[in-house]
């Protein structure tokens, strides 16, 4: 199965972007229900999540970290999905980008 893997750097405290990312993971699931089903999220440790979900027929599942000094992720797409894998991994950029610009103010 094709990988995507992102990872993004900050100066902020671990434990907060930990925090927002909880948050805005809760928020976006809540905002997507109709579209993400099945989720499972389960925190491995105080930063590290695995994570599985379908979306419009496609399982997805993956890990997200919160470092000291970076937020990482990795996603496994289906082969169905590759058509798609630049743009879900240009997106995913973007919203980590989001939330760590939130975790600065």
């Amino acid at each position: 199965m094709p990988k995507i893997t992102v990872s993004q750097n900050h100066k902020s405290d671990q434990n907060s972007v930990t925090s927002l990312l909880k948050s805005k993971i809760a928020a976006a699931l809540q905002e997507n229900s109709g579209a993400v089903k099945e989720f499972t999220g389960r925190w491995t440790d105080d930063h590290t999540m695995e994570f599985a979900f379908k979306v419009m027929g496609f399982s997805i599942s993956g890990l997200l970290k919160s470092l000291p000094n970076q937020v990482w992720g990795e996603v496994t797409l289906p082969f169905a999905a590759m058509m798609v894998k630049g743009m879900i991994e240009s997106r995913l950029k973007e919203e980590i980008g989001k939330i760590l610009a939130e975790s600065k103010t």
